[in-house]
């Protein structure tokens, strides 16, 4: 058993959920939000889980991505990302001027976006870090000129 996590366009209504259930015959649990889903499903392989589920949900939901739940043994995630024949061009051609497939070029422009995301976090959070200190250190340590009760 494979537990895929279904990363949605857009959120869906229990009515939507219930008529991709019945289509596909796979049993989703959803979101509080329903803009992600998580199937159980048996397979081989994780691969093949996740074809077996492009198979049975077609077009019926507004599906984004797929991705295994849980890490591989290397520690890294399975995605599977539909893309429009010129979006799947373009990945081949950068992959190709880079020397690398598809796969090693889109996971290396995913993990350089993470490390943007995260150090963007960490700025946002030092600033804010620094407004507090800011705001609740007393005033005659930020050379106001303000007294302070000692």
């Amino acid at each position: 058993m494979y537990a895929i996590e279904i990363v949605l366009t857009r959120a869906v209504c229990a009515v939507e959920l219930r008529a991709a259930q019945q289509r596909s015959r796979l049993a989703m649990a959803s979101s509080d939000d329903g803009s992600r889903l998580v199937v159980l499903v048996s397979a081989k392989s994780e691969p093949r889980a996740i074809r077996r589920i492009w198979k049975r949900l077609g077009d019926t939901l507004p599906v984004d991505v797929l991705c295994g739940l849980f890490p591989g043994v290397d520690g890294t995630y399975l995605m599977s990302i539909p893309m429009e024949p010129e979006t799947a061009e373009r990945l081949q051609r950068l992959a190709a001027e880079a020397g690398q497939t598809p796969e090693m070029y889109l996971k290396a422009a995913i993990a350089r976006a993470l490390a943007r995301d995260r150090s963007a976090r960490r700025a946002r959070l030092a600033c804010a870090l620094s407004r507090l200190f800011d705001d609740f250190t007393p005033e005659k340590s930020h050379g106001r000129g303000g007294t302070t009760d000692q």
